[in-house]
């Protein structure tokens, strides 16, 4: 059975490791050691989840997190006369153990941290999808905007 939560400092470990997967699947490799990032990482999640910004939401089969979805709210500067919600929600660090994928696991943590988000008078909610996860969000009602621009540092 699967069990879908707000991560918690119990979870700090299990989150690092998925994290240094996600990356090692990405990239195949990494410049640091997994002691350091694993101190680093820990370091931000631990932060993170005392504070009031981040949210992580988990699914969690036998006491195991298999998936997860981080969200960061972004406060937004007060407008006279406008919508009095107080942030946006960016969604990031979405992940599926590989043996856990295609099973509805991610769209039941969407749906908890879109009910949450609304709850919590987040206006809206974004994200920049690989081309790989563009038909989960879509299925999951986010559409493409060309409203957003970028700028990179070399």
């Amino acid at each position: 059975m699967t069990s879908i939560r707000l991560a918690t400092l119990d979870d700090v470990n299990q989150l690092v490791q998925m994290r240094w997967d996600f990356s090692m699947e990405d990239n195949g490799e990494s410049e640091a050691s997994f002691e350091e990032f694993h101190r680093i990482c820990s370091e931000f999640l631990v932060k993170s989840l005392e504070g009031r910004d981040w949210y992580i939401w988990v699914a969690e089969v036998d006491n195991e997190i298999v998936a997860h979805m981080y969200l960061q709210l972004i406060h937004k500067v007060p407008r006279p006369g406008k919508s009095p919600d107080p942030y946006y929600g960016y969604v990031t660090n979405v992940y599926t153990r590989p043996a856990f994928r295609n099973q509805g696991i991610g769209s039941r943590i969407h749906h908890a941290m879109e009910n949450w988000s609304r709850e919590n008078e987040v206006e809206f909610l974004l994200l920049w999808p690989s081309s790989e996860s563009v038909n989960f969000y879509s299925i999951n009602g986010f559409s493409r905007c060309d409203e957003a621009m970028e700028k990179h540092w070399s």
